[in-house]
């Protein structure tokens, strides 16, 4: 437990007659998280994202119901939407939501705040048993519970993640949502492999807070439907924000993250209304782990999991483009098979063909031509995947103009090094302009 004095110092620094940011307890029956069954979406899917409340992450004994939802947005670079399609599934929450463009997504909820009567024992007892007993004793020896007067608790939960939409577009993590209490990581999370870090940020009401005592947890994915995958005795970090509100998680396993706090403290002078807020985020790595790479607007998204094979086939692809782009020729014929056939512009080529005629070609174009690409549809069938996909092109290359709309088939074979493209057809036609 801090000093009083450090206390004190953190507690001016907010504005606040009395505050301080409190663990909640790996043991506490009111945390709330929310998790997408996918973590990565084609662009013309809905995402579908699981409200989960238990002691144990990220199980839920219990649905949040839609009623109980205050709000719940999806946040993009450049778009706010509010979501509409609240269900219950079993003992989740259901939020579906279907983006209009590719791109990253914060997904957003806060509940409804909850507002009770209590007594000043009542409010230190509710604060110890949500993991903060040190606190509990502190405020009880500062004189902060008051008297015997009846309190007004009010407790509201926050959470976030995130979401990959489609085939590219831009960067969305560290947009705020303007919650009371928030965590805003400070680098994309998308990107964080296995053995590597991911700093987060906590405001309060704004602003950076100080001193917050977080609790970061892992568990593997497939715990959130089913609790027997949940492994016992895996511990809990704890980590304190800086002066600046910032912590670092050291991610040391595949799989879903998730990082809480709480904070509690008078709403207003006199100690008579107590505001008690939670938050949530919630992420995934794996040690495939990724990079984002943009060459004239292609964009690497994240590499995901190997075992989620129509994501690992998607990363593949993505990776074949960015490659173009960057003028990799050995990055780019390193994910073609021995007996690839690439089709286009009216003909067939071989590997070797591929690599002596048209490849020098479509770099040339990539690197100096803007792309926009479109995931439109993933099918695995044991060892084999295809991918389908659009794509606006717009530009100058070598003194013509282009502005073109092109559509892509990729078929791929699984290999003991990962997915490569047996297969690759590119059909392009002009777009009309506006109006005609």
């Amino acid at each position: 437990m801090p000093s009083t004095q450090s206390l004190r110092s953190q507690l001016r620094w907010a504005s606040l007659s009395v505050g301080l940011a409190i663990t909640a307890a790996v043991a506490t029956a009111h945390d709330f998280w929310i998790i997408p069954n996918a973590f990565m979406v084609m662009g013309n899917a809905s995402m579908e994202i699981r409200g989960q409340t238990s002691s144990k992450f990220p199980i839920s004994l219990s649905a949040v119901t839609p009623e109980r939802v205050a709000e719940a947005r999806v946040i993009g670079a450049n778009d706010d939407v509010t979501v509409k399609d609240l269900t219950v599934a079993g003992k989740s929450l259901l939020l579906k939501q279907r983006p209009g463009s590719a791109g990253q997504r914060v997904v957003a909820v806060a509940l409804v705040t909850r507002t009770t009567r209590t007594l000043p024992a009542g409010l230190k007892r509710y604060i110890a048993l949500e993991g903060a007993p040190e606190l509990a004793q502190w405020y009880d020896s500062e004189g902060v519970f008051v008297g015997s007067d009846s309190l007004e608790q009010r407790v509201a939960k926050y959470a976030k993640t995130f979401v990959e939409v489609g085939m590219g577009g831009p960067r969305a993590f560290a947009k705020v949502a303007g919650h009371a209490l928030e965590f805003v990581p400070t680098s994309d999370p998308s990107v964080v492999k296995t053995g590597g870090t991911l700093t987060v940020k906590v405001l309060f009401r704004g602003k950076p807070l100080p001193g917050a005592h977080l609790h970061a947890g892992w568990a593997p994915e497939a715990a959130v439907s089913d609790s027997t995958a949940l492994p016992a005795g895996v511990k809990d970090q704890q980590v304190v924000t800086n002066r600046d509100g910032e912590a670092t998680i050291a991610i040391d396993r595949d799989g879903l993250w998730n990082v809480r706090t709480l904070y509690a403290a008078p709403a207003a002078a006199g100690a008579q209304s107590w505001e008690v807020a939670f938050a949530t985020v919630v992420f995934r790595t794996a040690a495939a782990g990724g990079h984002m790479h943009e060459a004239n607007g292609t964009v690497d998204l994240p590499r995901v999991q190997p075992s989620t094979d129509s994501a690992a086939a998607i990363a593949t692809v993505t990776r074949f483009h960015t490659a173009l782009a960057a003028g990799d020729s050995a990055g780019a014929l390193s994910l073609l098979s021995n007996d690839v056939m690439i089709l286009e512009s009216g003909g067939v080529e071989t590997r070797d063909e591929y690599r002596a005629h048209h490849l020098p070609g479509d770099m040339a174009f990539a690197q100096a031509i803007k792309s926009e690409r479109l995931v439109r549809r993933v099918t695995v069938r044991g060892d084999v995947a295809w991918v389908t996909g659009t794509s606006t092109t717009t530009g100058d290359y070598r003194g013509r103009a282009v502005n073109s709309a092109g559509a892509e088939l990729v078929v791929l074979v699984r290999t003991p090094q990962g997915w490569r493209i047996s297969a690759v057809h590119w059909s392009s036609r002009a777009r009309r302009a506006a109006g005609n």
